[in-house]
């Protein structure tokens, strides 16, 4: 699994189009205060989507169908995979999920929201990247 990425997030969207994110709590040391896509950090012998569906129960008690990979951010820190739901799957319904870890919270957004200005740095770096039809990006 040396292929595998450190990292693994999911771009959610519900039926209406609008994104599905977690706001961090102020206290968290990456993006504190900020929205950014549900995921994270993988663990050891596990493949990235084993991760992503592992991080998404545990974060929003939801449970993903089919994934596709859809973006690679290169950071300092590793390499994260990004995700959407496949085969016309949709995200959480606003009030059919909440945060499963103290401190987060679900935040609908739509697309010409001004919410998306709270959206954390790599994560604007890859939804600013897929509009322009990218699939990779490095940060530094």
């Amino acid at each position: 699994m040396s292929n595998e990425p450190r990292y693994c997030c999911a771009i959610l969207m519900d039926s209406r189009g609008r994104y599905v994110f977690e706001r961090r709590p102020q206290n968290e040391a990456d993006a504190p205060g900020m929205l950014t896509c549900f995921g994270g950090g993988r663990e050891e012998r596990e493949d990235a989507e084993s991760c992503l569906r592992r991080e998404l129960r545990e974060e929003l008690g939801f449970v993903a169908g089919e994934l596709e990979r859809v973006f690679t951010l290169r950071t300092p820190r590793g390499e994260a995979w990004f995700y959407r739901l496949a085969g016309g799957e949709t995200g959480p319904e606003e009030g059919t999920v909440r945060a499963l870890e103290a401190g987060f919270e679900v935040v609908w957004v739509d697309s010409a929201s001004e919410l998306l200005k709270e959206v954390g740095a790599w994560h604007r770096v890859v939804l600013d990247g897929l509009a322009r039809g990218e699939h990779q990006a490095t940060v530094a």
